[in-house]
């Protein structure tokens, strides 16, 4: 990230929170993906995050949860894929 160009306001993606909301609001309606937030992509992140990481406490560190508790309210695994780990 240090190497890459900035704008003159120091940042490397001049951009605003609001800016993106809206970026991401538009493509979803464009999409037609209906009730779709841009948190929901946290749930779905730590999924696949998951798929690739055996250890909880491992994906609990690359996610930033702090607790099982709230690791769990992002990360349903599927039935087969745990019957897959079981052999």
């Amino acid at each position: 990230m240090a190497a890459l160009p900035r704008h003159i306001s120091g940042r490397v993606f001049p951009t605003t929170a609001d800016a993106v909301k809206k970026a991401f609001s538009r493509a979803v309606e464009r999409a037609g993906l209906g009730d779709l937030h841009f948190h929901d992509l946290r749930h779905e992140a730590t999924s696949r995050i998951a798929e690739k990481l055996d250890n909880v406490l491992e994906l609990s560190a690359v996610t930033g949860h702090k607790t099982l508790t709230m690791l769990k309210r992002y990360y349903h695994p599927r039935a087969k894929d745990l019957a897959k780990k079981l052999g």
